[in-house]
């Protein structure tokens, strides 16, 4: 049976090329984007939700309810500007439409998160990642999958001099870099985009599941 999926966050990176996935694929029969802004692409399986507080009516989906939901949504400090900001992000606002996703009935969550998410780390960032996963957990979804990428590669829409940076970087040391350092190697969205897909299609028993880059790339391969 073809699947119906909503997305929230289709404008960054990842989400992008896990619209253009999902809207490739035969196994996907309608897309819905949530989204602040409307998406400069037009599909006949898309469909458009536009709002700044991400909210929606039901009877928006009542042609085809979804049963997979996907959020795509996470800023940085430098973007945000303060880490009060990022917080409201990162954890209010992923949280917030996890919670109109499970109203909504949506069966599976998949969401975007970060390598080293714990609610106990000292990064800002990282703690906030986890606080997020922690307060999704606990929101009874059937199943919920976290991915866990390492440093991104992609074409991104604003320019981030520190993630350019560190992408030459990693291409010196990618060579030496075995057995668990390998998930700290730079995923391509577009690996992210494909994982996210064959979750969607395919997704494993576990009922709730973390998926780090290496896992997702030998998903994809």
């Amino acid at each position: 049976m073809n699947k119906s999926i909503v997305i929230a966050g289709g404008s960054g990176l990842v989400g992008r090329e896990t619209l253009n996935a999902l809207l490739k694929s035969k196994n996907v029969d309608s897309v819905y984007s949530l989204s602040r802004r409307e998406l400069n692409i037009e599909h006949e399986k898309l469909h458009q939700i536009i709002d700044m507080d991400l909210n929606f009516a039901q009877s928006a989906f009542a042609s085809a309810p979804p049963e997979v939901g996907v959020i795509a949504l996470g800023s940085t400090i430098k973007k945000a500007g303060s880490k009060e900001n990022l917080r409201s992000i990162d954890v209010d606002l992923v949280v917030s439409t996890a919670k109109k996703l499970n109203g909504l009935k949506v069966k599976h969550l998949i969401v975007v998160s970060c390598l080293g998410a714990d609610i106990k780390a000292h990064s800002h960032y990282l703690r906030c990642k986890g606080e997020m996963e922690k307060k999704v957990e606990s929101l009874g979804f059937e199943k919920v999958t976290f991915l866990h990428p390492g440093p991104l590669a992609g074409k991104r829409e604003e320019n981030r001099f520190d993630e350019k940076v560190l992408q030459n970087v990693m291409k010196f040391i990618k060579p030496l870099m075995f057995g668990g350092m390998k998930k700290y190697i730079p995923i391509h969205a577009s690996f992210i985009a494909q994982s996210i897909l064959m979750q969607s299609i395919q997704p494993s028993s576990k009922k709730i599941e973390r998926l780090d880059s290496l896992a997702m790339m030998t998903l994809t391969t």
